[in-house]
């Protein structure tokens, strides 16, 4: 009867241990379950953070990219001021053939802008200055048969403002031993009553 009842007991206390431990397990999981949902919801918190900011940095580049197009509109000038721009930058180009074809250096750069801040980019060198400028033109093209005669053509006049031009071209100079042609790009400014070259691009095409 003793040990019946030993056994009994001992049986009892398993149960009790793997009664215990299924509570524990399932404690266990169910705190694993609860901590799993709190890591997805954080990470939902945090993409829709995440979208969130996306969308108010796109809303404020849409509306900076509004503002830069209004201010362009604002100070392009009216279509009827559009035509005499064109004819006054023109003329800055039409004035430098000119001068380069009576051999007049001096008066060709002189419609460049007279500062520091003039900059002139050829031959894969940069120069900067006016005076640096005409030096560099009268050592190229030190005589009239160095210089040859000009020829500006396929000009195209992009009004930027009322003050400012983009102008793209062609040039070709002729001479009897080396004729020379090109492109060019140039940045006309109105100082005043005067437009200005304040930034050359030219390219020489290889013959």
């Amino acid at each position: 009867m003793e040990n019946r009842s030993d056994g009994g007991g001992a049986l009892v206390a398993i149960c009790l241990v793997l009664i215990l431990l299924l509570l524990i397990g399932g404690a266990g999981m169910g705190f694993f379950l609860v901590a799993r949902r709190q890591t997805a919801l954080a990470m939902e918190a945090r993409l829709a953070e995440a979208e969130a900011r996306m969308q108010a940095e796109r809303a404020r580049s849409e509306a900076q990219a509004a503002a830069d197009l209004r201010l362009a509109t604002d100070k392009a000038p009216p279509p009827d001021a559009t035509d005499s721009v064109r004819a006054a930058v023109e003329s800055v180009l039409r004035a430098q053939e000119e001068a380069w074809n009576r051999g007049d250096i001096d008066a060709f750069v002189e419609q460049y802008w007279k500062s520091d801040g003039l900059t002139f980019s050829s031959g894969g060198k940069l120069t900067r200055g006016w005076a640096e400028t005409l030096n560099r033109y009268k050592e190229r093209y030190p005589t009239a048969e160095k210089m040859g005669h000009l020829g500006l053509g396929e000009l195209e006049i992009t009004v930027l403002s009322d003050s400012a031009a983009l102008v793209l071209g062609e040039w070709k100079v002729e001479r009897d031993n080396e004729p020379l042609s090109g492109n060019f790009s140039l940045v006309v400014r109105k100082f005043d009553d005067r437009w200005l070259i304040v930034h050359d691009h030219t390219s020489q095409i290889a013959h």
